[in-house]
Parts: structure tokens; sequence; C-alpha cells
């Protein structure tokens, strides 16, 4: 087997594969696993039935359990107060939109620690700085990847299947299999549209990608401290009207701890250091992990475009996240009448890079497999749901689909980009993963294994968040694997061996179907958002 990608979705592969009898390759283009969690510093988006206190559901026992390793390293190596030891669910940062938002550095070493096993048993090889440049195909099957080495050295890959778990389906346009970028034409089906309710659109657009994000790790010693305040950027007029906007109606504190009751801090946002967890004296500082929508990067984007002008972007886009750091420190309205924080500091060690901003930017949406069966918003969609069914958003569900090799919930969302500003929020029903959606129509031996599901541009903004890609990327490790020891393919799995898979699946913890008592919500009972 062999596993393109070590995030997310990459790292539950390998998982995957491994547990159910192969042996794996796992490459990677940096140097960490982890993806979002990690690379890209970016805490679990998670609904919030994630929590075992709400029930555990839509995610897999492996997900469960790296949930589980996070907060237990926090109790056995840091200095958290013994409230935080006595908490059955704590929050390292104290985070408000991440559930268990936790240092970069916890989720690395969690990670490992699940694969380690397998490496030391040889059953797992891990290549690092290594990234697909090209395909030998025959037959509709790819028979080997060229990596690129960080010595100039290409390597070649060989194995039975190939999963894409990378971030921007880096696989696909090498291997030839069909694929979509950006948005879907719209409209009905019966004209070649997607038929969905969020996609008017009458024509498709390539360039319609998701804003992506060079996103920071910031500290601040909530007794504030010494003046760390960087060199305005070249651009920085430019974006300067949008911090403005944003944070004249957004609170940005970092001086004090707030209760929700006194409304959302966007400090706390992604916070995944808080003071208050930790002894007295023990830690110096917050840590959060910055990512607002005012250093959401629209101006260009990443896919269908030359090397130059990507390099470009993200390079463009690391100056927007230091533009919003220079008016954080000496511009932003503070509760006490006067402008900025000059003790904001970058924490390069945080981000494992020199600067302090990710390894790689935060990517939303990239290629997506045109699969045997995708998933439309008419599957998924609330509003979508009820135009179709007519039954009361209360009464519905979203479909439930024979091949579900597994379980996710999100809202639709759209982080708008250089052609669609605005974006989308829209209520989504908790939802299965089908196995059509990890199956290309056109390459025998690929599965997708995260992001690059056969979704649509709408429904990728469900999709894409951190369980969500885990769970793809298990299912299809596990999936394969299974192809492999009882010598069959996905497609005949799907449609004569699904009973089977799916005792597979569950023996492995995975869910694939959501209870009853929750299929119809978006909202806890006490109507609190997913």
């Amino acid at each position: 087997m062999v596993v393109v990608g070590g995030g997310s979705g990459g790292a539950a592969a390998a998982l995957g594969a491994l547990r159910t009898g192969a042996t794996v390759l796992l490459t990677e283009e940096t140097d960490w696993i982890g993806g979002q969690f990690t690379t890209q510093l970016v805490p679990p988006d998670e609904h919030l039935w994630i929590e075992p206190s709400a029930g555990g559901y839509g995610q897999t026992k492996a997900y469960k359990d790296l949930r589980a390793a996070v907060r237990g390293f926090y109790k056995s190596n840091y200095p958290v107060t013994s409230a935080f030891k006595a908490a059955s669910e704590p929050n390292p940062g104290k985070a408000w939109v991440s559930r268990l938002a936790a240092d970069p550095a916890v989720w690395r070493a969690c990670l490992w620690n699940l694969l380690m096993p397998y490496m030391a048993g040889g059953k797992l090889h891990v290549l690092f700085n290594h990234r697909p440049v090209s395909a030998a195909m025959m037959n509709g099957r790819i028979e080997s990847l060229s990596l690129q080495g960080p010595d100039g050295v290409k390597r070649y890959a060989f194995g039975s299947y190939f999963i894409d778990a990378t971030d921007l389906g880096d696989v696909l346009p090498l291997a030839r299999a069909n694929h979509t970028v950006g948005r879907e034409k719209g409209g009905a089906q019966a004209s070649g549209g997607t038929g969905e309710l969020n996609n008017p659109n009458p024509t498709a657009d390539p360039t319609d990608q998701q804003a992506f994000t060079m996103v920071m790790a910031i500290g601040y010693p909530r007794s504030g401290g010494s003046d760390n305040r960087i060199s305005k950027p070249a651009s920085y007029a430019t974006h300067e009207p949008s911090f403005r906007k944003f944070f004249a109606d957004n609170l940005f504190d970092p001086s004090k701890e707030y209760s929700w009751d006194d409304g959302p801090n966007f400090w706390q946002y992604r916070r995944v250091s808080a003071l208050s967890n930790f002894t007295s004296g023990s830690i110096l500082e917050d840590v959060s992990l910055l990512n607002f929508a005012c250093n959401d990067f629209k101006s260009g984007v990443l896919l269908g475009v030359d090397d130059a002008a990507k390099a470009a972007n993200i390079a463009a886009a690391k100056e927007l996240s230091l533009s919003m750091l220079y008016y954080l420190q000496n511009e932003v309205p503070r509760p006490d009448g006067g402008t900025g924080y000059p003790a904001l500091r970058l924490r390069p060690d945080v981000s494992g890079t020199l600067d302090g901003i990710a390894k790689a930017p935060y990517i939303r949406e990239g290629r997506r497999i045109q699969s045997i069966g995708r998933i439309f918003e008419w599957h998924v969609g609330v509003e979508n749901r009820v135009a179709l069914t007519g039954l009361p958003d209360s009464q519905g569900t979203a479909a439930q689909f024979t091949d579900s090799v597994g379980t996710g919930h999100y809202w639709l969302d759209i982080h708008g980009g250089p052609k669609d500003p605005t974006g989308l929020w829209q209520r989504c029903y908790p939802y299965q993963i089908p196995l059509m959606a990890l199956i290309p129509n056109n390459i025998t031996n690929l599965l997708a294994g995260g992001k690059c599901l056969g979704t649509t541009h709408v429904t990728n903004g469900a999709y894409r968040v951190h369980p969500s890609e885990w769970s793809i990327g298990e299912a299809a490790g596990i999936v394969a694997a299974f192809c492999v020891t009882r010598k069959t393919d996905p497609r005949t799995v799907r449609s004569n061996r699904m009973s089977e898979l799916t005792s597979v699946l569950t023996a492995q913890g995975v869910q694939t179907a959501w209870p009853t008592a929750v299929k119809s919500r978006w909202l806890l009972p006490n109507g609190v958002r997913s």
C-alpha cells in the first residue's frame, strides 16, 4: 500500500491498512506528519457529538483514541492543574471553536505513538520531504509513483493500491484520474448541473476555490511583557481596512481570561495553551493559532496556476498574516481605550518553522475525484433535503447510503475566495461517507484518502474537517487492505461484499451509521450549534 500525504487522512489510512494486514509506505511532502493538526496549525473543527459525554458519535475508535491520548499526554507530561487532571474532557487552550485545542507537538507525538509499533515491526515505512512528480500507468492502473526527495534523487513507490491523502489531490493529475477543480456547473441535473440549492451558477469555474490561510503561532504573557513588534509589511495598507472592520465587530484581548458570557474573544478562538490550565509559573504565556476570516487569502489560488504563481500566492498569504499581526500589535482597539498589544510574539518553536508561520498552507479545498458516485448538497444539506423531500427539517435526515464506510458532521462551510468573497454557511445533517465517493471512475487501484473524495464544491465544505478527513482516510486504508487480502477490488466489494466489509469496519471501531436520535439534528437539544 502506498499512502501519499501524511496528514490526518494519510495517517489514518496507514493505520487502517496496517490493522487490516497490509504493509504501508507513507510519504509526506514536509518533515512532519499530522497535516491540519500540525503542519497547518489548525486545531480540530469538530461537532458536539464528538465528545464522549455527548455520545462519542461521528468518529472512529482510532480517532477517539487519538483525542484521549492527547488529553492523557497533557495529564502525564505537562504541569497542568489538579482541576485539569480531574476533568474528563479538558481543553488545553480553553478555545471556543475547537473542543480539543492542543499544541501541534502534542498531536504529532500522539500520532507517532500510534504508528511507531508498525514501524518497529517493519510493516510501515515513512518518507519525509518527498512529493509525487509522476506516475507510471498501465491499463487504468498505477504501476508506480515517482517521488522527488530532498536530495534531488527520484525514488519509486510500488504498491497494489495507492491512496491520495494529500490536501490538493496531488496524485490525481499524475495518474490522469478524472477530477474536478473549483465550482461545478450549477442548475438542473438534466442540463448537466449539480442540482444543488446553493450552486445556481450557470457555468463551471475552476478558479472558484476556497481561500487558504497561512496560520501563525502567537504567544502572549498575560501580564504584558517586552515589545515584540514586527516591521510594517509592505502590503499592510492594502489589508488594514479589512482588519479594522473585522476587529471593530469582534473582541480581541489576550490580556485576561474571558468567560463565554462576556462574548467570544478571538484571542481564545483557537488558543492552544491557556495559562489557567497550568500550575503557577510553569508556563510563561498563552499561545494561540491565529486563523480568522480577515487573514484568509482570497487574492489567488493554489490550483490551476504554475509553480511560480503558487509560490507567489503563498508568500503573499504569509505577508497578509504578518500584516494582521502588525495590526494586532499596534492598532487593534483595546477594552481600556488604548490600541495594540506590543507583547504579542511569533512562536517558531510551536510552528516548527523559523518564522512562526505554519509549514504548509491551511488548505480547505483541493482537487476532487470524479468518483463512481458523488456526494451532492441534496444528499446532506438541510435546506436542500427539505426542498427535495418535503419533510420538515426536524424530521429529515441526510441520504442514507448502503455503502457507508464512515460518518461525520459539519456545516456546509465555504470560505470565500477570489471569485466568491462571501462564501457559504448552511446547515447540514449528520452524514455518512459512501464508498462510492472514494472510488475514481477511471483508475482501478487508487482511492481517495482525504479531501479529494467525490464531493462537490458545496459539499466539500462539510467533508473537509479533521474528523471527517480522518474517517475518509481510515476507511480507504481498510478497504484497500481488504481488497488485497481477499483478492478483490473496491467496485466488487461495493456491489457484492458490503456486509463482509462492514463487519471488518465495525470490528475496527468504525461507525457507519448515526443513531436514530441524532440523524435529524444539527443542533444539540440546548440549541448549541454543532
